[in-house]
C-alpha cells in the first residue's frame, strides 16, 4: 500500500540486508573502503563489528557487486553455531569439495591445496562469515588456522568475520 503511494518499486524496509538499499553514510563508506583495502592488501582476517541491524550484511554485498568474480571465489557462511570440526567441513562443502566420510585432515589438505590451486590460477578465495558472534571459541581458532595457508608470505584465503559488537570479546 504505503509503496504505491509513496511511489515505491520495492519494499524498502525488509530483514534481508539488500545491496540494492546501500546508504553510503560516512561511517558505511569507511567500512567499504576498509574493506576493498584489505582485498587489495590481501589481509588474512578482517573483522567488521556492529550493531544489529547496522548494515554489515549490506555492505560486504556491496562490495561483492562491484568485483569481477572471474578473479575470486567468494563463499558465504551465515550459519555459525557449529563445532570446529562440522565449521570445516561446512567451508570445504561451500567451497565445492567432497566431504562425506572424509576427515578434518583430509579436509584442511583439500582446502590448502584448492587455495593453492586457485593462487595458481591468479584466483582469489575469500571466505565471509555472517553472524561471527555466534562461532565458539575453538571455531574461530580453526577459521585462523586457516590462514596459516600462504604462498610467499600472502594467506591463500581471506576471511572476513561479520558480527555484532559482542564478537569483539571473543576475539580477545
Amino acid at each position: 500500500m504505503y509503496e504505491e503511494h509513496f511511489g515505491l518499486s520495492a519494499k524498502p524496509f525488509q530483514l534481508s540486508p539488500d545491496a540494492a538499499f546501500f546508504y553510503p553514510s560516512k561511517e558505511h563508506k569507511r567500512a567499504l573502503s576498509f574493506l576493498e583495502y584489505g582485498l587489495e592488501q590481501a589481509d588474512g582476517f578482517i573483522v567488521i563489528t556492529g550493531d544489529v541491524g547496522t548494515g554489515k550484511t549490506t555492505i560486504v554485498q556491496t562490495l561483492l557487486q562491484n568485483l569481477d568474480a572471474n578473479e575470486l571465489t567468494v563463499v558465504n557462511i551465515a550459519t555459525t553455531q557449529l563445532e570446529e570440526d562440522d565449521l570445516i567441513h561446512l567451508v570445504a562443502a561451500k567451497f565445492g569439495l567432497e566431504v562425506a566420510g572424509n576427515s578434518k585432515a583430509l579436509l584442511l589438505r583439500d582446502l590448502e591445496e584448492l587455495f593453492f590451486q586457485q593462487a595458481q590460477q591468479n584466483r582469489r578465495a575469500l571466505l565471509i562469515v555472517d553472524e561471527a558472534q555466534n562461532l565458539l571459541q575453538r571455531s574461530v581458532e580453526e577459521l585462523r588456522m586457516l590462514s596459516n595457508f600462504q604462498v610467499n608470505g600472502q594467506p591463500l584465503v581471506q576471511i572476513f568475520l561479520l558480527g555484532h559488537a559482542e564478537f569483539r570479546a571473543i576475539l580477545l
